[in-house]
Order: structure tokens, then C-alpha cells, then sequence
């Protein structure tokens, strides 16, 4: 489930930095950070395709994403596959109604909320330890990918996002060769989600 992690880090964003021409890697960073400046929390509508290795045929789901300050993130998936998960800084929750589970795991430190709203929470003008990023412009968007140094779940992050910051698709790749794309739309920020809007069960 570390995926779902991984891909929430990254939606969040500063201003461009000295350093930042010479590293496009740093400037897409840097872009993206911005573009949340001052974001408490948000909401948007979301598309998961996600194709299984083992199958043939792509299942697709509709939901909402909402990230709330300062380490909190959470997703519903609606029918045919529903399911919500809930990410508290490193303990994350995982709901699956119509089978009546919960499971719960707690991840390392290392990739916690937290550490990650820490480094976000100043201009970069490195990329942070434990990546490697490579990012490239066309026109106004962005497409940067992120390869975790780690022996997690996931091989290959790719975010798409336009010049504000503004994500519009993420890419997961797993090692396993699953694949997770999510499309956003409807985003909202700063509307004062509450904890009810964050529940897991």
C-alpha cells in the first residue's frame, strides 16, 4: 500500500530557487510545491485504472481524494471496487466494506507524512535522499518521474502538472509490473475538511 503513500508526497509543492535552472529535477519540485502553497487541505474527484500483472482486463474505479494538514491523507474508491484508505503520517488503514475487512500497517519512519511536509515546508533547492527524480517540460506541463531508492513496492512514480503546480495524473509503477494510473479533476482547496471527512471506517 506504500504506492498510495508515495503518490500523495507528491502532490505537494515553494518558489523557484537559485539553484533551480540548473536542475530541472529541483525546478519541477519547486513548481510543484508552489502550487500548494498555503494549502491546509483539498479534495479532488479521481479515475483509477489500475491493471493487475495477473490479468488481462484494467479495472477502472471512480472516487475522491482529500488531504488534510499536517499528516493525513485519504482515498475512497466507490463501486465496483470499493475500498478507502487512510494514511496518518506513517499508520495507514485500509477498508474493504463489502468483504467487512480492515487491515492495518504501520510504515517505517522514513516514510511518514511528516518527514515529507518537513522537507516541503522550505524552498528545495536539493532533492531530497532516498529518490532519484528526472523531470521534463513540454510547453506548460510538466512530466517528472521518481524512482524510490528503497526495496518498496513501487519502481516508478510519474506525475503530470502543469506550470501552477496543478496535478492532473500520477503513474504507479510497481516492481511486481502492477500499474496504477490516477487522473484528477474537480480539485478544491483549503474548504475546511473535518475529521468525519477523513475516516477510514
Amino acid at each position: 500500500m506504500t504506492k498510495f503513500f508515495l503518490a500523495l508526497l507528491l502532490l505537494l509543492t515553494a518558489t523557484v530557487s537559485a539553484y533551480a535552472a540548473a536542475d530541472p529535477a529541483v525546478e519541477a519540485m519547486e513548481t510543484l510545491r508552489r502550487g500548494f502553497a498555503g494549502t491546509n487541505d483539498f479534495t479532488a474527484d479521481i479515475t483509477q485504472e489500475k491493471q493487475l500483472a495477473l490479468m488481462k482486463k484494467k479495472m477502472v474505479s471512480k472516487g475522491v481524494v482529500r488531504f488534510k494538514k499536517p499528516d493525513t491523507f485519504f482515498m475512497e474508491l466507490l463501486p465496483p471496487h470499493p475500498s478507502r484508505l487512510l494514511l496518518k503520517d506513517n499508520v495507514m488503514t485500509m477498508r474493504l466494506p463489502e468483504q467487512a475487512v480492515t487491515e492495518k500497517v504501520v510504515l517505517p519512519p522514513e516514510e511518514g507524512l511528516k518527514k515529507w511536509f518537513a522537507f516541503l515546508g522550505k524552498p528545495i533547492t536539493t532533492l531530497p535522499e532516498g529518490v532519484a527524480i528526472k523531470a521534463e517540460r513540454r510547453g506548460k506541463l510538466w512530466n517528472v518521474q521518481i524512482f524510490p531508492k528503497s526495496k518498496g513496492a513501487v519502481r516508478q512514480l510519474t506525475l503530470t502538472f502543469d506550470a501552477e503546480g496543478k496535478i492532473s495524473r500520477i503513474v504507479i509503477d510497481e516492481h511486481n509490473k502492477d500499474q496504477t494510473i490516477l487522473s484528477f479533476k474537480n480539485v478544491r482547496r483549503n474548504i475546511g475538511l473535518q475529521e468525519r471527512d477523513l475516516k477510514a471506517e
